[in-house]
């Protein structure tokens, strides 16, 4: 839509353009009205009040995007690619608030990602100063329509919330605005100025908002010189609620932390520089953060105000799925997976860490977009941050950005870029719905058609001139599988993935694409392969794994893959390198090796990272030496081998949204007992077995619309809607 369209005659009201926490008041009459809604946006984000009364639960709002044109530098040259624009609106019912006569609306607003300061990693994510636009449409009884619309006649004050980082946190002065702001006198507040237009596409917000999920009541440590200590027993995102007991004008200060340091007291590392200050009006008044979110475990109180609880904060998007079993380390990667997506849910995008970047990494969100999928209610989410990849693609060369929407960042054309087709491809299978794949075929295209250009020798050589071209990332020693490697791997992984698209879509066969794949594979051999060894790149860090997904080498290559992982008993890869051997185990029948890497205690494992007392996971294994953001959801990609062979919850091959489902668990006699589900598009699909003195009994649940067979020892056995129950000897 336009902005007439979506809003008729409304007005942006703009501010001061220093203002970035202001808030808005209007007057609008209703009489004997039946029907009223309200179409809203406020950038970065806003909470909407009508006669006093929050209007809905929803934060953060409206979700992120590329909102509109800015100016981009990079190292201090402009940024010439070029995006297409998006900007999301709510819309409200209003007429549980309303009262018969003069009505007042206000507006908070925050400066969100729309009006931010740039900050330290270079990237740039200002797009102008904060913004209102609104349109209520009522009905009355007798069936007229009437409009009342942002314009001249709004009113604005400096807001209480008087400092907004996004990234760092608040400072709240209750003096300035007071708990009246909504019924106190507005005629001597300041004038709006009237803004122009955006040259933009505005969208009603088709995925959940952020909500307050659930509340923690902290556990207080102790007490120090800077304060009272306090203990959530999880890394969260959210904030802290406070009853405010200082005397007027004095400041209680909180700053939040993921770990402690050898003192006992917040490790100054991972507090990442957040931190919220309250001046207080003498009140007692309950307080919390407005317009950002933090990302903590530990939180220090100083001054004289207590603590109510903690409330978790992030997207609306249930847990759809369970798993438990007899190896606690599994348990804890499947729930610290799930906490860790969680975590990083916020404002529609697919977050790498919660506090210090916020970024929609393009590699992290299409590596774990499998594992969301499967855990929680994410369809509609993905389906938004698809459009964020969409909208900032170059239109002119097929760039894909390595986040989105786009923020200054690092990444690579392969591992990164491949979002663009690996993400709705994923979704199809999911879903069912092939949508998005008719819809990004041009860019997938464009998208190959960037990595030809940026080729030499049909390897994957470079990206964009003066960014990154990472292979694989976060590796427990220093990186040693070859960039161009593991770019052109991702590269042939496109051109088969475009295959199968195409047969989705009945499109005809290229013959181009498989000339290309045919090339970059016999580049791979020429320049990675050793003749003698049978190995591709060493086989350090999963090398022949890349190879070997690919359909090149030999039974010798597969050999010394396994042979390496034998001899380590855990990881020694990145984020891609983690996600592909553990799947490609599974997929050679090795699942005993699969799950011994999976529920591994020793260094570069989940189960290191649980005995640190980790409730996430962290950016890095725990026993490497750097460490950063303790709350990023990458590695989690590997867990979706939980359902798919500890459980043996699989598609049949060529089904998607879950029509065909063959379940073969992988018995392993270390593991004997296990249970979990999913939720498919036609409603819960779960396993459960145990192994007793009478044999392995099996429960399969599988909802009415599934078609499904068992399959143990060989033998395939045809499933009924509702409960399975069997024993079986195995």
């Amino acid at each position: 839509m336009n902005q007439q369209e979506m809003f008729g005659n409304a007005k942006w009201l703009g501010f001061d353009g220093e203002t970035r926490t202001p808030v808005v008041r209007a007057s609008f009459r209703a009489h004997n009205t039946v029907k009223a809604e309200i179409t809203i946006c406020g950038l970065g984000y806003f909470e909407l009040y009508i006669n006093g009364q929050r209007v809905s639960e929803d934060l953060f709002v409206p979700v992120t995007s590329d909102y509109c044109h800015r100016d981009i530098r990079v190292n201090g040259q402009p940024f010439d690619e070029s995006f297409r624009h998006r900007c999301y609106c709510l819309k409200y019912d209003l007429l549980p608030y309303l009262k018969e006569g003069e009505n007042e609306l206000g507006a908070a607003l925050g400066p969100g990602f729309f009006a931010q300061e740039t900050w330290s990693y270079d990237g740039h994510v200002n797009f102008g100063e904060v913004r209102l636009c609104y349109r209520i449409i009522l009905t009355g009884a007798d069936g007229s329509v009437t409009e009342a619309v942002s314009g001249e006649d709004a009113r604005w004050k400096q807001g209480e919330v008087v400092s907004c980082n996004l990234f760092k946190g608040e400072k709240h002065d209750l003096n300035v605005c007071g708990q009246d702001w909504m019924t106190a006198d507005a005629t001597k507040w300041e004038h709006v100025r009237i803004l122009p237009p955006m040259d933009t596409v505005y969208q009603l917000q088709d995925c959940p908002a952020d909500r307050v999920i659930r509340t923690i009541v902290p556990m207080c440590l102790g007490e120090g010189p800077r304060g009272k200590l306090y203990d959530l027993g999880e890394n969260i995102t959210g904030w802290v609620v406070l009853r405010d007991h200082s005397a007027k004008d004095e400041t209680v200060e909180v700053r939040f932390g993921e770990m402690l340091d050898t003192r006992g007291q917040l490790e100054s590392h991972y507090t990442h520089n957040q931190k919220w200050q309250i001046v207080s009006d003498g009140t007692g008044r309950i307080v919390h953060p407005r317009f950002t979110w933090l990302g903590f475990r530990y939180f220090v109180v100083q001054g004289n105000a207590e603590v109510l609880c903690a409330a978790v904060i992030h997207t609306d998007a249930p847990v759809t799925s369970s798993f438990r079993c007899s190896s606690p380390v599994l348990n804890w990667l499947y729930e610290a997976y799930v906490r860790t997506q969680l975590d990083n849910l916020h404002g529609g995008i697919p977050s790498d860490c919660p506090h210090l970047e916020r970024r929609g990494y393009t590699g992290d969100g299409q590596l774990a977009c499998e594992a969301a999928m499967l855990a929680i209610d994410y369809r509609s989410t993905v389906r938004k941050w698809m459009r964020d990849i969409m909208d900032c693609q170059d239109e002119k060369t097929g760039h894909v950005q390595n986040t989105a929407p786009y923020t200054r960042c690092g990444g690579g054309p392969g591992g990164w870029d491949i979002a663009m087709i690996n993400v709705p491809l994923a979704y199809y299978r999911q879903y069912g719905d092939a949508q998005p794949l008719s819809e990004m075929y041009d860019g997938m295209v464009k998208y190959l058609e960037y990595l030809e250009l940026h080729s030499e020798g049909d390897l994957v050589v470079s990206d964009r001139a003066g960014e990154w071209c990472l292979g694989d990332w976060c590796t427990p020693d220093p990186i040693r599988l070859p960039p161009p490697y593991v770019n052109t791997y991702f590269k042939v992984k496109a051109l088969d993935a475009m295959e199968e698209i195409d047969r989705i879509l009945g499109k005809p066969e290229n013959a181009a694409r498989q000339k290309r794949r045919k090339a970059a594979c016999a580049a791979i051999i020429k320049n990675y392969y050793d003749l003698e060894t049978h190995d591709f790149a060493g086989n350090v860090q999963g090398a022949n794994a890349f190879a070997l997904e690919i359909g090149m080498g030999d039974q010798v290559t597969l050999q010394h893959f396994i042979d390496r992982y034998e001899a380590l008993g855990s990881y020694d890869t990145g984020i891609f390198g983690t996600e592909l051997v553990t799947r490609l185990l599974g997929e050679k029948g090795r699942y005993d090796l699969e799950y011994r890497l999976l529920a591994s205690d020793k260094p570069n494992s989940f189960g290191s990272m649980m005995r640190t007392g980790a409730t996430t996971l962290w950016e890095y294994w725990s026993d490497c030496e750097y460490q950063r953001s303790l709350n990023h959801p990458m590695f989690g990609a590997a867990s979706k081998q939980l359902f798919y062979d500890a459980l043996g919850i699989r598609q049949a091959k060529g089904s998607a949204g879950w029509k065909y489902v063959r379940i073969e668990p992988a018995f392993m006699e270390w593991l004997p007992e296990a249970e979990g589900y999913i939720t498919t598009p036609q409603g819960r699909l779960g396993v459960s077995y145990k192994k007793t003195l009478l044999g392995t009994r099996v429960n399969v649940e599988i909802p009415e619309g599934i078609r499904a067979e068992l399959v143990i020892n060989g033998h395939a056995v045809q499933l009924k809607a509702g409960q399975n129950d069997s024993v079986w000897s195995i």
